[in-house]
């Protein structure tokens, strides 16, 4: 993660593995970062936008980066652990 535009407070959270329609799906909705499975949030936000990795990218190529506005309310949240997989866990 890092911030990309200090002045509107945006981030870069990247290079995950979900398809570009799973991504257009995501903006509007919410993000949260956890230390592992069975922990907390430390960090998230809104999702407003993402972009798909171009080639240079290497082995990365094709994944996404969201950007996303953060705000205190998304830390500290706790998710059940059911529906968690390869270090995500999406829920609409």
């Amino acid at each position: 993660m890092e911030p990309v535009d200090a002045g509107r407070k945006e981030w870069e959270s990247g290079k995950w593995a979900v398809s570009p329609d799973t991504a257009q799906k995501l903006v509007g909705g919410s993000i949260y970062f956890h230390h592992g499975q069975d922990k907390p949030s430390y960090f998230g936000g809104k999702v407003i936008s993402f972009l798909v990795l171009p080639e240079e990218h290497g082995d990365m190529a094709g994944r996404i980066v969201f950007r996303f506005v953060p705000s205190i309310e998304f830390k500290n949240v706790r998710t059940e652990r059911k529906g968690w997989g390869n270090e995500k866990k999406i829920v609409w």
